[in-house]
């Protein structure tokens, strides 16, 4: 959330159309948008641009009667009497409702938040730090059912932060060490399927022109995954380019390039968990603990004989993948299926999950130990 400027409070936004909002799990919804919203304590009611509402004209429904809209000093808007309202299922950080929104021209504002919405959800609001806090009973009762609410005070358990591996698990330490990374796993049936279109046509994209840095890093990265038996010299009739992004410290990482191989490939429908739905899992928890995979994907081997779809073209030759790289349109749906059958059997109970983070909660320290183990183990 942040402000435009000093005489206008603007708020990030996400919203969706729907026809009927009481029958939201049958109901037909559009497609979701995000734009910004006004809060506006002179407006009586929630206004929506009628610029935007025309990218989902089927879900406008008509007034029993239009309404006139006047500005502060009793004049009506230039744009006329307000015929039309549509609903959305709004959202604005953790909070979730359903909303009534007159179609009207609100000039650059997309959506205008007036005192109906203001009294109903009755938020905090700290005009000095320009930060705003649903904490109301209504919210709490109707809007935050995925929010953690953090309150200022002294912690029920005095327990520092690390980094560091605590002596107690000294007996998992082999797990973050790199000889303990296994440099080629096994078949399993999570293997990632590369499935083409029956349109799709091979295609091979150009070896881009690299900088010194760029060279060296390529020429490490290629030879240290041979070494690795994560890649092989390959034979495809396709081929990916080699990119490369910056990583926060400024060194070249290499990337694949697979847009186009993307465009082509049936897309895996399973599903990524909403990280609302994770945090609501959360409730009660006091400690936790937060584990992340290194290299994580390269525990899921690419499905044999689909290998050949993930080359990419070197100045040092031509490579394919068996283990699953980055940038493939189906890895993070197959990873997170490969990691909800690993720990289906404690998945929400004191474990969440989500693609290569691990966070484990409890609600005290003895429970922490053994839920810790039982991950590491």
């Amino acid at each position: 959330m942040s402000l435009t400027n000093e005489s206008q409070f603007m708020l990030m936004f996400c919203a969706q159309p729907c026809e009927n909002p009481l029958e939201k799990r049958s109901a037909i919804q559009g497609k979701p948008f995000s734009g910004w919203a006004m809060l506006d304590s002179g407006a009586s009611s929630i206004f929506i641009n009628e610029k935007i509402v025309q990218d989902f004209q089927r879900f406008k429904k008509k007034l029993d009667k239009p309404r006139r809209l006047k500005v502060i000093d009793g004049r009506e808007i230039n744009s006329g009497r307000v015929e039309h309202y549509v609903t959305l299922n709004l959202k604005i950080f953790a909070n979730e409702a359903d909303v009534d929104a007159y179609v009207v021209n609100v000039g650059d504002h997309d959506l205008v938040l007036g005192m109906a919405w203001l009294k109903r959800h009755n938020p905090a609001i700290d005009w000095d730090k320009k930060s705003l806090v649903f904490s109301s009973r209504y919210c709490s009762e109707n809007c935050l059912h995925t929010s953690l609410i953090v309150k200022s005070g002294e912690p029920d358990l005095e327990i520092a932060a690390t980094t560091e591996l605590p002596s107690r698990y000294s007996e998992f330490s082999k797990i973050f060490t790199e000889e303990e990374i296994s440099p080629l796993p096994p078949h399993r049936p999570y293997d990632c399927e590369i499935t083409l279109k029956p349109d799709a046509v091979p295609c091979h994209g150009p070896i881009y022109s690299l900088g010194p840095r760029e060279d060296e890093e390529l020429c490490k990265t290629v030879t240290k995954q041979l070494e690795a038996g994560l890649i092989r010299p390959s034979k495809s009739p396709m081929a990916s380019p080699v990119i490369f992004v910056k990583k926060k410290n400024g060194s070249p990482r290499m990337c694949i390039d697979y847009r186009k191989l993307n465009d082509m490939t049936v897309k895996n429908i399973y599903p990524l968990p909403r990280s609302s739905d994770l945090i609501e899992k959360l409730r009660g928890a006091k400690i936790f603990s937060k584990f992340d995979l290194k290299c994580g994907y390269n525990l899921v081997r690419i499905k044999e004989g689909d290998e050949w779809k993930t080359a990419f073209r070197t100045r040092y030759g031509l490579f394919e993948y068996l283990v699953m790289p980055f940038g493939l349109t189906n890895a993070p749906a197959t990873f997170q299926h490969f990691m909800n059958d690993i720990f289906r059997d404690i998945l929400d109970i004191y474990v969440i999950i989500y693609l290569d983070d691990i966070l484990v909660f409890s609600k005290n320290k003895e429970d922490h130990e053994q839920h810790v183990r039982e991950v590491l183990s």
